[in-house]
């Protein structure tokens, strides 16, 4: 008797092991059968026994561990019904099955997703459901204090809420967003079938139709609560901010009147539920007083027939463990006693009958108390709904009564009002007959009263009765309490009795075996001791075994965690590494890119200044000219920029993220220095021979010390900019003294004096169009064949550049007029000339110069038409038209804005300018080659002496012309040194009278 003591804790332990596993499997195969794979609707006892599992484990995991194991992905008949039970989970199951069930909301998403692309049967109503049940998800994640079945009370209400209005704002647009996924499953599921009664009534058109019933019950709650939320936002929001909340409300309220309307008329929902109605016309939020008539839509269930007869597919296990004592195999208790009567035996049988019919009634109570139980609930469920009704109710009633109140008090004052009218109308004769109507008035206004206070006693009345009833239910439900605690009490009776039964039957057992051990011989004795020993040896045989197997699992996990640790070690190792080696990798590239990118810069930095370099030395850059006003002003930004370039080097020695801003400072610095090198050739070739020169080798050594600046930013080095800066300044002192002056005209006058020079020259160009009108009509009176055909074409080529040289000067004029009017430093024309005297002075000059080479051109080619003058001389002056007029536009362009329209139709008519100019050049070169062939020599009949003779001649030629070009270069030089001595001593004399 001593060892089985412990043997009864592992009994019961192994009870309870054995009562889990069977819990588990009734409830996954209560699962399994609610979601199947028939088109059948889901039978009520199944998903009522899933919700009560869930309150059995506390949660969601039952079910999840469960549907894992179902084809939801391979039958759209099982997605269809687990999605039907998974939202009635939600409602009526444990609170925690929508916290177990969040991480789940991407697998559903997905199953969505997958049944989408399903375009008829089940396709789309799967992945509307879907998408209703991650909303529902996600809108009592965000609210979490919100229960599944959406039932709260107003000050629940506000306290969700926050009593605020931006939390009212918020929550009724999830709340919308909530009701339209309701509605897009409604009618995705009517427009999927025929909406006959009879397709209603079939099991196919119910396996649809079954999952409305949860959105009735959830479409009714949230109507409710937004009809209630909006009001109160009325109340404190202006209309014009609730526009989009009031069209969605309209909108859900349309579809959901047709929804309810389409549900009544099913024959298979008036078994299931009582669809709520909705009123005929939607709630004006914009009158306050409308909330008084708003009815809250109470969705009722009918209550089923055989609810209290079915009972849950749970095995209850037994609340004691019995367990009968070891009896003596029936052989061998004959062979001992041998087969007598055994009537001190009876007694046994009997006291088993006893036990068998006990733990029937314990059976049989058991199954009363559970059917109590739920009983209870619905008493309980049905109270509170009862008591939120009363309470709706009362609210309505105090609402009434405030406003018959208020009504009461109105009418008051109007019978004091006309009683002071009667007072004062008594006075008079004429004023009785109002008098009778006022009494009339009155009197209606007392019966109106009476009425009032009727209905108002009525009402109170009906309050009082409410009240009574509200406190009938509590009472009832109180004493349906007291009614559970006794039953309790009972029950841990029935526990205590069966305790008290289970220690009567140990003892009698003792009494039985003392009494058999008393008869026995020592050889019964014996076989009984062998027994127990070898009961004993069997028992610790198996949980040795139990042990040992138990043991070597533990060891086993033990040797795969070892080897997981030690993988994952290596693994970390790896990673390490691996982030290491690729962490310097990276480095090493951004170093080697940064470097390369560096390096590209600077190459082609010097290549930009070499190249320039290059063009000092090139023959076919001799011919071209800049004016020293124009390399000013490019000088002037790349000194500004040497301290920039200078600043960004110091930065990018300690921090190579500035690699950007070194790189556009090299490339600026580059071409402005390559620019300042060219221009500044360009203007040498102009200038002075001495000049010319100094300012070439100052552009030279500018550029040599452009090219060890880039070396020093090349090695890593700190740069000096100092002596760069001093070589520019110098180029830049050279070109303003190279500027052009003016002696003959005072500061006073210059500012008339540009007016006159520019009407001048445009006088100067219509006299020159006009003289060559005339020579043009003169020439065809008096020549023809080539002779007629040259003139014409030198003519033309010359009115063509004329027409565009005064197209020039007009666009020049309106430049000017808009620089003048822009408001640059002056409030009228002859101040802003007078102030940019030096400006002035460059534009008269080349208005001047535009003037003079159109004179010089009419007369080379009066010379050319009447065979006096050369073809060279109407090249020479076309191309000094066209340098006097670049000049003028660059002089416009110095003060004028860079995005001017002036500007652009200056340089439009410039390039005209360029293009009549080539034009003239062409010509004249094509008359000469048609003069050349027209007196070419015929050398057919020439004999060897006359042609040596005729060559000899051409040398001599061309000896005499190399020494009168050499001369005439030589000449030229020295009258443009003149002219820039007398233009400078001019300037002296000019500054000498302004001091």
């Amino acid at each position: 008797m001593a060892a089985s003591v412990p043997l009864r804790g592992v009994t019961q332990k192994k009870g309870y092991q054995a009562e889990q596993e069977s819990f588990e499997k009734t409830q996954t195969a209560s699962i399994q059968k609610a979601i199947n794979s028939q088109e059948v609707p889901v039978k009520e006892k199944h998903a009522r026994n899933t919700i009560l599992g869930s309150f059995h484990v506390q949660g969601g995991s039952m079910f999840w561990s469960a549907v894992s194991r179902l084809p939801l992905q391979g039958n759209p008949i099982v997605a269809w019904k687990f999605c039907h039970i998974f939202h009635k989970l939600m409602r009526d199951g444990h609170v925690n099955v929508i916290i177990d069930s969040q991480k789940y909301t991407t697998k559903i998403s997905e199953l969505g997703k997958l049944w989408g692309h399903l375009k008829d049967g089940y396709g789309k109503l799967i992945r509307n459901y879907c998408r209703l049940l991650v909303q529902k998800m996600a809108f009592h994640r965000k609210f979490i204090t919100v229960p599944g079945n959406l039932v709260l009370t107003d000050d629940q209400l506000d306290e969700l809420a926050g009593r605020d209005v931006n939390g009212y704002f918020e929550i009724s647009a999830n709340m919308f967003d909530y009701m339209d996924e309701i509605l897009e499953l409604a009618t995705s599921v009517f427009n999927s079938m025929d909406m006959s009664r009879s397709n209603s009534m079939m099991s196919s058109g119910q396996c649809k139709l079954a999952p409305l019933v949860q959105c009735i019950m959830d479409s009714a709650a949230l109507y409710d609560y937004l009809v209630k939320y909006l009001f109160k936002l009325h109340s404190a929001v202006p209309q014009d901010t609730l526009n989009g909340h009031r069209d969605r409300f309209l909108k859900a309220y349309k579809l959901l009147k047709q929804f309810y309307r389409n549900s009544k008329n099913l024959q298979y929902f008036k078994t299931l539920i009582q669809v709520p109605d909705l009123p005929d016309d939607p709630p004006n939020f914009l009158i306050a007083t409308e909330i008084n008539s708003h009815v809250k839509p109470v969705v009722t269930i009918p209550p089923e027939d055989d609810e209290l007869d079915r009972t849950p597919e749970v095995e209850i296990s037994n609340l004691v463990e019995t367990e009968e004592a070891p009896a003596v195999p029936e052989k061998k208790f004959s062979d001992v006693f041998g087969s007598g009567d055994m009537g001190g035996f009876k007694f046994q049988n009997q006291h088993q009958q006893e036990l068998q019919e006990k733990d029937r009634l314990i059976e049989q109570l058991m199954r009363e108390i559970e059917r109590l139980k739920q009983e209870i609930l619905h008493i309980k469920s049905k109270a509170e709904d009862a008591i939120i009704k009363l309470k709706d109710k009362i609210t309505d009633l105090e609402d009434e009564l405030e406003q018959l109140r208020q009504q009461l008090n109105q009418k008051n004052k109007e019978k004091e009002s006309l009683e002071t009218q009667v007072m004062a109308l008594q006075a008079n004769e004429e004023a009785r007959l109002k008098l009778e109507e006022t009494e009339k008035h009155a009197k209606s206004a007392d019966d109106k009263f009476k009425k009032m206070k009727d209905v108002y006693q009525k009402l109170r009345e009906e309050h009082v009765a409410l009240l009574r009833k509200h406190g009938e239910l509590s009472k009832q439900f109180v004493t349906e309490r007291k009614v559970l605690e006794e039953k309790d009490e009972k029950k841990k009776e029935i526990e205590l009795t069966l305790v008290e039964m289970q220690r009567e039957k140990l003892v009698l057992s003792e009494t039985m075996q003392r009494s058999t051990d008393d008869s026995k011989t020592e050889l019964s004795s014996m076989l009984d001791e062998k027994l127990k020993l070898e009961n004993n040896k069997k028992e610790m045989e198996e949980r040795l075994k139990v042990l040992g197997d138990d043991k070597s699992t533990i060891e086993v996990t033990v040797e795969q965690l070892k080897a997981e640790i030690v993988a994952l070690q290596q693994q970390l190792k790896d990673f390490l590494s691996e982030k290491n080696a690729s962490e310097d990798q990276l480095r090493k590239e951004a170093t080697d890119l940064t470097s390369q990118m560096l390096t590209s810069t600077l190459e082609e930095g010097e290549t930009i200044i070499k190249n320039s370099l290059e063009q000092l030395d090139n023959p076919t850059h001799a011919t071209s000219t800049c004016t020293a006003e124009y390399l000013v002003e490019l000088v002037e930004p790349v000194l500004n920029g040497l301290d920039e370039l200078q600043s960004n080097a110091s930065v990018f020695l300690d921090d190579k993220k500035v690699l950007t801003k070194l790189t556009k400072s090299i490339m600026q610095f580059s071409n402005g220095i390559g620019s300042c090198i060219v221009h500044g050739k360009a203007t040498s070739n102009s200038a002075p021979i001495e000049q010319g020169e100094e300012l070439s080798n100052a552009c030279r050594i500018s550029g040599d010390q452009g090219l060890e600046l880039l070396g020093s930013i090349r090695k890593g080095s700190t740069i000096d900019v100092s002596a760069l800066k001093a070589t520019l300044q110098q180029i830049m002192i050279m070109a303003e003294g190279l500027v052009p002056k003016m002696e003959d005209v005072k500061v006073e006058e210059i500012g008339d004096l540009i007016d006159q020079e520019m009407h001048a020259t445009s006088k100067a160009i219509d006299d020159a169009s006009k003289k060559i009108q005339q020579m043009l009509e003169s020439s065809r009176k008096q020549h023809s064949g080539v002779k007629l055909e040259v003139n014409e074409r030198i003519l033309d080529s010359c009115t063509e550049l004329m027409m565009a040289i005064r197209i020039l000067i007009e666009k020049s004029k309106e430049l000017q007029r808009e620089i003048i009017a822009s408001g640059r430093g002056a409030s009228t024309a002859k101040e802003f000339y007078k102030k940019h005297h030096r400006w002035t002075e460059g534009l008269i000059s080349a208005a001047k110069a535009v003037g003079w080479g159109a004179n010089v051109l009419v007369e080379s080619a009066d010379k050319v038409i009447r065979g006096e003058g050369k073809f060279e001389e109407l090249v020479v002056c076309s191309q000094e038209i066209a340098a006097s007029t670049t000049q003028l536009v660059v002089a416009s362009k110095v003060k004028s804005d860079k995005k001017s329209e002036a500007l652009k139709e200056l340089s439009s008519a410039s390039k005209k300018v360029t293009a009549a100019t080539g034009n003239v050049v062409a010509s004249a070169k094509t008359s000469a080659s048609l003069i050349e062939e027209q007196d070419t020599l015929n050398f057919s009949k020439l004999t060897l002496h006359q042609a040596k003779r005729l060559e000899m001649d051409s040398r001599v030629r061309v000896i005499e012309l190399e020494s009168d070009l050499e001369k005439e270069r030589v000449k030229l030089s020295e009258l443009r040194k003149k002219h820039y001595q007398l233009a400078g001593e001019s300037e002296e004399v000019k500054e000498d009278e302004e001091n």
